[in-house]
């Protein structure tokens, strides 16, 4: 054996053992400072024999990272000897080795608490004497005290008052005192009194030491008590408690912040700056034959712990809606699952511009009628009510503010007699959770024992949790089952897309690539006579410049007789066809009116685009209504919010110049404004006029156009219009390189002088585009 510590061979006054932990250095200093002469030694300096020779008036264990039996070296072995010979105090891992050396045991806590603090209700006896009640305290920690395998040496002398995790530990004849949270911390209010208290100590009983009344019986015994105040002193609160309990305090909170207090949400309701919504039960309902699918944006659970911190909730939430998922369930709860309202606002901005968007469920513990206002003002489509967590009257009264905002909320049971409880409410969709909130618990069979219960009810059912195999969703929808929520396999899939696909039996998405030819445009045109002959050329669409600067600038006039003209044309060729009943497909903003005006060239084509630059809003409305337009294309800078309030769908011209760093391009993939993209490059400037594009006869980087496809929409590729320096004789090797969804030519297909468009030109620009 090694010989003691020459430090430890002279009397000391505190020997504090360190358990390599920070904190010891801030445990160290608040002795220090009450006055105390400590000696510091580490958890492994000495060994069991070396104890009996070492003289001390109190023994104090330090924090420390990790589980007593395993990390704490000498520590349990030195309380243990010197218990009922000096005070000892034990703080965090110190509280947990007394627990363990006792016979007790220790384990996961429920909660992961580092660097939160909680209120901490105590006994007011020994160590906790005079220190005042409902003190703040700050915790570092994730394993606790088993309640219920606490042995009858010790008693519980301090708990947090919103969950009911052991805060204090004491011996009950021994003067041996443990907290779990950390005194020395200057955000534990009261922890200077607690430490003082423990140095005036004498002796090693409570026996010794009548003033601090630890066997005063005339004390009422401290209640180790639930969140709802009933005394159990046989079990921690659940996992669902605590939820519970937290978020009243989180909605007490935001009901008293300025600017989001009730008659704010009131106000703003009243003032519709909410999303509209979409019913929630016809969107379950939308595919019959097969289970509609609840997709959750989830990053953390209590079970699980930390599933996917860096998913982006709107990305998550547009894969989804791309994939084929009816809803998208969006965890808000910020504490246990790591979510925000900001999550599902995001989320539901992502999808906004959908023709079927998935329904947005606002997921979270709701427990006030002002989280289902708030869940409205931020998009949601339906809330979630969880029976296990609301009386009867409580649940009544949220699910009717839940109807007269327009929402069908989605109720959840567990067991048989919520099950019964959410009928007797009339709820119209309920959702059978196989996970037991309370002990988290998963039970596939709970949806199978309870789906007979509503077979002769109007309601859509939903299986809730554990469903990660597409056998799983073929097993509940024969059992009648309607729609089934995936979470946690969802966030952890490679290819969320791939996965949905899996679950629900859905083909594998055709490849775009080659599935149709560019469009063309033959812009410039100023004349009936030209209009035609590019009509006949095959142009797609014709395009009729109305900037007073531009060359080919042609006025109202002209424009509403060319415009007369290619009607007559598109009259006398229409192709009337059977329209879909089923229901509209998602796709990318881009792609789906790429997709739709395509379509509508089959029946009836060439359209007409009026082009605009540096022009009023109300010239460009006035154009449209007098040319009869089909198409708006701004080519200036003109902002994005236009095309909001111009009536025909609107192309949006973005200038590239080589070299340019500049943030040009920032809003090329803005989804929900313009539904069409067009580059080109840019003219070399006039004397006072700005560089923007047109008629500069410079051929765009191949590169630089499939740089933008491909970083657009994802797959498919963002579909572009590409303009700039196109010519019969290059505009093939154009497409055949940058596979642009359109190209769009003007002084390519002019005669010499520029003064008309030459017809030959575009009969071969034409041909040379589409025949790719």
């Amino acid at each position: 054996m090694a010989p003691l510590p020459a430090e430890l061979t002279e009397p000391i006054q505190c020997l504090m053992i360190d358990n390599f932990d920070s904190f010891s250095w801030n445990l160290y200093q608040q002795l220090c400072l009450l006055g105390a002469q400590v000696v510091v030694v580490r958890n492994d300096a000495i060994e069991p024999a070396h104890l009996p020779e070492i003289k001390v008036q109190c023994l104090i264990v330090s924090p420390g990272p990790g589980h007593p039996k395993t990390d704490s070296g000498i520590s349990r072995e030195a309380m243990l000897y010197f218990a009922g010979k000096v005070p000892v105090l034990g703080v965090c891992m110190g509280l947990e080795c007394l627990v363990d050396m006792y016979g007790g045991e220790i384990g996961y806590a429920g909660e992961i608490m580092h660097g939160k603090t909680s209120r901490i209700r105590h006994d007011g006896r020994g160590c906790f004497k005079g220190v005042a009640q409902s003190f703040p305290s700050i915790r570092y920690h994730s394993l606790s005290t088993d309640i219920k395998s606490l042995p009858d040496d010790l008693a519980i002398t301090a708990t947090t008052e919103e969950s009911g995790v052991v805060m204090g530990v004491r011996h009950r004849t021994y003067t041996v005192e443990a907290v779990q949270y950390h005194p020395e911390s200057i955000l534990s209010e009261g922890g200077d009194d607690l430490i003082r208290n423990f140095l005036e100590l004498k002796g090693g009983t409570w026996a010794e030491n009548p003033s601090y009344q630890v066997h005063d019986v005339s004390l009422p015994p401290f209640p180790i008590t639930s969140p709802n105040g009933i005394p159990n002193p046989k079990r921690l609160p659940t996992i669902l408690e605590k939820i519970h309990q937290q978020r009243l305090k989180d909605v007490a909170v935001a009901k008293s912040t300025p600017g989001t207090t009730p008659s704010d949400l009131e106000t703003l309701l009243s003032l519709h700056v909410s999303p509209p919504q979409i019913p929630l039960l016809p969107r379950l309902r939308q595919v019959p034959g097969r289970s509609a699918l609840l997709a959750e944006i989830k990053r953390a659970s209590p079970s699980k712990g930390d599933i996917a911190l860096t998913a982006n909730a709107a990305q998550q939430a547009l894969t989804y809606a791309l994939a084929g998922a009816s809803v998208i369930s969006v965890l808000t709860e910020p504490t246990w699952f790591k979510g925000s309202l900001l999550d599902m606002r995001l989320a539901r901005q992502a999808v906004d511009g959908l023709p079927n968007r998935p329904a947005i469920l606002r997921k979270d513990f709701i427990v006030d009628e002002y989280q289902i206002r708030e869940a409205r003002l931020h998009g949601a489509d339906t809330v979630l009510l969880i029976v296990a967590i609301l009386p009867v009257l409580r649940l009544k009264r949220l699910y009717d503010c839940a109807k007269q905002l327009g929402m069908e909320p989605l109720v959840e049971v567990n067991n048989a007699e919520e099950m019964q409880a959410a009928l007797d409410l009339g709820a119209h969709i309920i959702g059978v959770n196989n996970r037991n909130l309370h002990d988290f618990e998963v039970d596939m069979g709970t949806t199978t024992r309870l789906a007979d219960m509503v077979k002769q009810h109007d309601v859509v059912l939903c299986a809730l949790s554990g469903i990660k195999s597409n056998e799983d969703v073929r097993g509940y929808t024969r059992q009648g089952v309607n729609a089934v929520l995936v979470g946690e396999s969802l966030m952890r899939a490679e290819d969320p897309a791939a996965f949905i696909r899996h679950l629900l039996d859905l083909p594998e998405p055709v490849a775009e690539e080659n599935a149709y030819q560019p469009l063309v445009k033959i812009c410039g045109v100023r004349s009936p006579d030209i209009a035609l002959a590019a009509a006949d050329a095959g142009a797609d669409l014709l395009g009729l410049v109305f900037a007073p600067h531009s060359k080919r600038f042609v006025s109202l006039e002209e424009a509403a007789r060319i415009s007369a003209a290619i009607r007559q044309r598109r009259a006398a060729e229409l192709t009337v066809t059977q329209s879909s009943t089923e229901p509209p497909v998602n796709m990318p903003w881009f792609t789906l009116h790429a997709e739709r005006l395509s379509t509508s060239l089959s029946r009836s084509r060439p359209l007409l685009v009026g082009v605009f630059q540096k022009q009023s809003l109300e010239e460009i409305l006035r154009a449209v209504s007098i040319a009869q337009l089909d198409v708006v294309q701004l080519h200036g800078s003109e902002p994005l919010e236009w095309a909001r309030h111009i009536p025909v769908p609107v192309i949006r011209a973005f200038h590239i110049k080589t070299g340019d760093e500049s943030n040009s391009l920032a809003d090329v993939t803005r989804p929900g404004l313009h539904e069409f993209v067009l580059l080109d490059s840019v003219r070399d400037a006039r004397e006072g006029e700005e560089t923007l594009s047109g008629g500069s006869g410079k051929v765009l980087d191949w590169e630089a156009i499939k740089a933008t496809a491909g970083d657009g929409e994802g797959i498919p590729k963002l579909p572009l219009i590409v303009a700039g320096g196109l010519t019969p004789e290059n505009v093939k090797a154009v497409v055949a390189n940058a596979r642009p969804w359109a190209v769009d030519v003007s002084g390519g297909v002019e005669n010499e002088d520029g003064t008309s468009k030459d017809i030959e030109k575009i009969k071969a620009f034409v041909h040379a585009a589409k025949d790719t």
